[in-house]
């Protein structure tokens, strides 16, 4: 089934930016920060993420909930839109995607949803728990397979920290080696991407990759 909205209601709002033909996909621009948890017996039992908006988005967000982009936002009113947006992340699968040994990792329903306005700017933060943890060399994609949203890691080594990982293990980033075409030169229009669903596979040729290897 087509999906005109990859984030149901955290992007109830950008709804209407999509309507407009005048702009094609991605929509709505994510950078992500993971922290991954590690238990005491060095096996990988969680992955919190941290996704930062747009401005542009951020802006449109706070308004939604009838709150003002210039002074403090009802912190009820996002732990709110936090749990909402986790709960509807799920029919996406959380646009994530982990494997540990080439092999791909279950997760759990998000826990600890929660949500900041700062600079302008909102972060959504949730926690994936595996639903077993396991031991070995991870790696955690996340991205839109309909490209609605792009989602790029943080620059620097900011993208990911290790919580209680196996000394000597070590985090790199993996990021596409193109940017996507812009649409209008491709040809590309609105009704081409509205016609993805979650089982496309546009998306991936943009997905970031982190891989933890210890």
């Amino acid at each position: 089934m087509p999906r005109s909205c990859s984030l149901p209601l955290l992007l109830a709002g950008a709804a209407l930016v999509a309507a407009s033909p005048a702009l094609a996909h991605p929509h709505v621009w994510i950078t992500t920060r993971a922290e991954l948890d590690y238990g005491p017996d060095g096996a990988l039992r969680a992955v919190r993420h941290a996704w930062t908006f747009d401005p542009t988005y951020s802006a449109f967000a706070v308004q939604g909930l009838g709150q003002s982009t210039t002074g403090p936002v009802n912190p009820a009113a996002l732990a709110a839109l936090a749990r909402d947006n986790a709960e509807n992340l799920a029919e996406q699968g959380y646009f994530t995607q982990l494997k540990v040994d080439g092999r791909k990792q279950d997760v759990g329903p998000a826990t600890d949803p929660a949500m900041t306005f700062t600079d302008g700017q909102l972060t959504l933060r949730f926690t994936l728990p595996l639903k077993a943890p396991v031991a070995g060399t991870a790696s955690l994609e996340v991205f839109d397979p309909t490209y609605f949203v792009a989602f790029s890691l943080a620059d620097g080594d900011g993208f990911a920290t290790l919580k209680g990982a196996p000394a000597g293990c070590r985090a790199t980033a993996h990021r596409p080696k193109s940017a996507a075409p812009v649409p209008a030169a491709t040809g590309m229009s609105e009704a081409f991407f509205e016609a993805m669903t979650a089982a496309s596979t546009y998306g991936v040729q943009f997905a970031n990759r982190i891989v933890v290897a210890c």
